[in-house]
C-alpha cells in the first residue's frame, strides 16, 4: 500500500519551469498566477492571483480570443490542493497555436484532487470509529474508494485472505453456490459484492440474497455466451464490502441507509490524525475539440491529479478483457470504464512529469482523433483500471457483434502519432484485476517507448484489439525500451507485452520482461508468458528483446505462428548471472537517466 511519492520531484520539475517575474517588473502579456489563498475576483496577478484553475482557464479563454497570440500563455499553479466541484473541461477555445503554446504549471506540490475531506470521527467500541456523513444518507453521495494519509484503504471481504471455490452456477449466472460455508445472515440490502475471477478478466456484482453457501446477485457473474468470462465451477472469487467482514486494521464499510462510515483502526491509531478522502468526482480534467476544431497546443507540468469515484454500473461490471465490459455477448452493447483525464481531437497537447493516481476507474486516455500528443515522464500509480490509453472508445454499439474489435467510423478519428515515453506506470487494475498498465488499439505510429510498467494484476502493455487477421487501423505501433516486470500477479492468458491483430509496421525492441507470476487462484490452463502473441498477431518486428523469469514460456502463439514475424537478436530465459546474460541491453531499457532520477530517486 504505497503513496504515490513525487511531491519532491514535482518541486524539482515545477521549479524549473514556472519562473516568476521578478516583484516590480511588469508581468508578461501572457502569464497567469493561481494560489489556494488567491480570490477569483482578483486579475490573476503574482500579488493578486486567482483562486481557482477553470477561472484561470477563463482569463486565458478571454486573451486568446482578444487577438492573435504573440507568445506562449503560462499559468503558474502555486503549491497546495485545490478540490473541484466538477471536472475541468477545455474546448477549442482554449488552444494554443503552432507557435505558441497554452501552459499549466505547477509551481510546487499541486494536487488536484476530486475527492472530499472525511472529518469528525468518533470512536465506538475498541479500535472502531465511525462518521456520519448527511449526503450519503440523503442518497446524494456514495462512494467505493477510500484513502489514507495516500494509501488506498481496503474494504472488509470474506475470506479474509483465501478464496471460495464455485460449486454450481445457475444458468443465468446470478445464483452462485460455493464448496465453502457463507457468514450466517443475509447479505442482501448492505451494497454487499461478490467478484469472480475469471481467466483474464473479473465480474463484480450487488449480492440480493445469500443463504447457507450460495448468494444471488442483482446482475449476472460475467458476460453472458462467453464461458471464458462467466462464472463457473471450479473458479475462485471472494466477497467484499459487509459490516461483518470489517474485522482487520485498515478495513471500512460505508452503509448507504444510515450514512454512517466505519472504520477498523489500528492499535493506538485516531483518523482524526490522519487525512482520510473520499471520491466525489468520477472525471478530473477533460480536453474534448472536434474533428473541425481540435484543441491544440494545450500542456499541463507537474500537477498531480487525484482521487475519482468509480461506482459499480447498473448491468454491474463483467470484464471482459483490458478493462472493457458488458452483460451479454453479440446482443447487448460493451462499454469502457471512465477515464479520470479523457481527451479528444486533441493535436501537440501534452503532460510532462505529472501524476493521476488514486483513481476508481482507468487514467489518462487518449480518443477519437488524438494526434502528436505526449505524455512524457508521468506517474500512474494507484489506478482502479488501466493506466495509459491509446484508442479509448466509451462504448462500442455496432450489429452484429457489439464489441471493441471495429475500425473507427471515419478516418480522421484514428489517434496518429501519440507518445508514451518514460512513464513509470505501477498498481494499476486495482478495482478491475483485468485491467492493463499501457493499453493501444486501433491508432496508428503510436510511441511507447522507456517506461517501467510493474506491480500489476495482468498484464504490462497490450497493443491490437482485432482477433483476426483483418487489416484494421491498427499499425505501425513502436514498443521499444520498456522495463516490464512483477506482473500477471492475480490473472492468467497474458504476459509483459499482449498482442492482438494484423499490425504492419509494428516493432518490439529492447524490451526487458521479467518475473511474470501465476497465481494458485487462476483458473484455465493458459499461461502466463513474457510476450503472448494471441489470435491474429501479424507483421511484427521483434528484436532485441530480453525475457527471463516467466512462469510460462519466454513467448507463446496462439492461432499466429512465429514465421509471421521477424526475429533478429532476441535473449529469451538466459538470467542475470547467466553465461550470456545481454546486461549492456538490459542497461538501456527502462526510465532514461533524467527522468530515472526525478522517478524514483536514483
Amino acid at each position: 500500500m504505497q503513496r504515490i511519492a513525487m511531491a519532491c520531484v514535482l518541486l524539482m520539475l515545477s521549479d524549473a519551469g514556472a519562473s516568476e517575474a521578478a516583484p516590480g517588473k511588469k508581468l508578461p502579456l501572457g502569464m497567469f498566477f493561481v494560489a489556494p489563498d488567491g480570490n477569483d475576483a482578483h486579475p490573476g496577478t503574482r500579488e493578486r492571483p486567482f483562486a481557482t484553475i477553470s477561472r484561470a482557464r477563463d482569463a486565458v479563454r478571454e486573451r486568446i480570443a482578444s487577438g492573435p497570440l504573440t507568445s506562449d500563455i503560462q499559468v503558474i499553479i502555486r503549491a497546495g490542493t485545490y478540490r473541484l466541484e466538477e471536472p475541468l473541461v477545455f474546448g477549442p477555445q482554449d488552444s494554443g497555436t503552432e507557435r505558441f503554446a497554452i501552459r499549466y504549471v505547477a509551481q510546487g506540490d499541486v494536487v488536484v484532487t476530486g475527492g472530499r475531506r472525511i472529518t469528525g470521527w468518533k470512536q465506538s467500541e475498541h479500535n472502531r470509529w465511525t462518521v456520519t456523513l448527511p449526503e450519503v444518507k440523503q442518497g446524494k453521495w456514495h462512494f467505493r474508494q477510500l484513502w489514507s494519509d495516500g494509501r488506498r484503504l481496503p474494504r472488509g471481504r470474506f475470506p479474509d485472505q483465501d478464496m471460495l471455490t464455485i460449486k454450481t452456477v445457475s444458468k443465468d449466472a446470478r445464483t452462485l453456490a460455493f464448496k465453502e460455508p457463507l457468514p450466517s445472515g443475509n447479505l442482501g440490502g448492505k451494497d454487499c459484492e461478490l467478484v469472480v475471477i475469471q481467466n483474464w478478466s473479473i465480474a463484480r456484482g450487488i449480492i440480493e440474497s445469500s443463504t447457507g453457501n450460495s448468494v444471488t446477485t442483482a446482475t449476472p457473474m460475467g458476460y453472458v455466451g462467453h464461458r471464458w468470462t462467466t462464472a463457473s465451477p471450479g473458479k475462485h472469487a471472494y466477497l467484499e464490502h459487509a459490516p461483518e467482514f470489517v474485522n482487520d486494521a485498515g478495513e471500512w464499510y460505508l452503509d448507504r441507509k444510515t450514512g454512517v462510515l466505519t472504520y477498523q483502526a489500528a492499535n493506538g491509531e485516531n483518523p482524526n490524525e490522519h487525512e482520510f478522502i473520499a471520491p466525489v468526482l468520477e472525471e478530473l480534467l477533460v480536453i474534448e475539440g472536434t474533428a473541425e476544431k481540435p484543441v491544440k497546443n494545450l500542456h499541463f507540468v507537474g500537477v498531480r491529479f487525484l482521487h475519482t469515484a468509480w461506482p459499480i454500473p447498473e448491468i454491474g461490471y463483467a470484464g471482459i478483457q483490458a478493462a472493457h465490459y458488458g452483460d451479454r455477448e453479440i446482443e447487448k452493447p460493451t462499454f469502457a470504464v471512465p477515464l479520470a483525464i479523457r481527451l479528444v481531437y486533441t493535436e501537440d497537447c501534452g503532460f510532462e512529469g505529472c501524476v493521476i493516481g488514486h483513481t476508481g476507474a482507468s487514467g489518462l486516455g487518449l480518443g477519437a482523433g488524438c494526434r502528436n500528443n505526449r505524455i512524457v515522464g508521468c506517474e500512474i500509480a494507484d489506478v482502479g483500471g488501466n493506466g495509459l490509453m491509446v484508442g479509448w472508445r466509451p462504448k462500442a454499439d455496432k450489429p452484429p457483434r457489439q464489441w471493441f474489435e471495429h475500425n473507427w467510423d471515419r478516418t480522421r478519428d484514428v489517434p496518429v502519432s501519440n507518445e508514451i515515453s518514460n512513464c513509470y506506470v505501477h498498481r494499476c487494475g486495482q478495482q478491475m484485476f483485468g485491467a492493463v498498465g499501457i493499453y493501444d488499439a486501433f491508432a496508428r505510429g503510436t510511441r511507447i517507448v522507456h517506461n517501467l510498467v510493474t506491480d500489476l494484476p495482468y498484464t504490462g502493455i497490450s497493443i491490437g484489439f482485432r482477433w483476426d487477421t483483418k487489416p484494421t487501423d491498427q499499425r505501425e505501433c513502436l514498443v521499444a525500451f520498456n522495463h516490464i516486470h512483477d506482473v500477471m500477479k492475480v490473472l492468467a492468458d497474458g504476459g509483459g507485452i499482449y498482442t492482438l491483430g494484423f499490425q504492419p509496421g509494428t516493432v518490439l525492441r529492447g524490451n526487458v520482461i521479467h518475473d511474470v507470476h501465476r497465481s494458485p487462484y487462476t483458473h484455465g490452463g493458459a499461461p502466463n508468458n513474457g510476450i503472448f502473441f494471441d489470435q491474429g498477431s501479424k507483421g511484427y518486428l521483434i528484436e532485441d528483446n530480453v525475457i527471463y523469469n516467466t512462469s510460462g514460456g519466454a513467448i507463446r502463439f496462439n492461432q499466429n505462428k512465429k514465421s509471421w514475424h521477424t526475429w533478429r537478436n532476441n535473449s529469451f530465459g538466459v538470467k542475470p548471472g547467466d553465461p550470456g546474460f545481454p546486461s549492456e541491453a538490459v542497461q538501456k531499457a527502462g526510465l532514461e537517466p533524467p527522468w530515472k532520477q526525478k522517478l524514483l530517486g536514483r
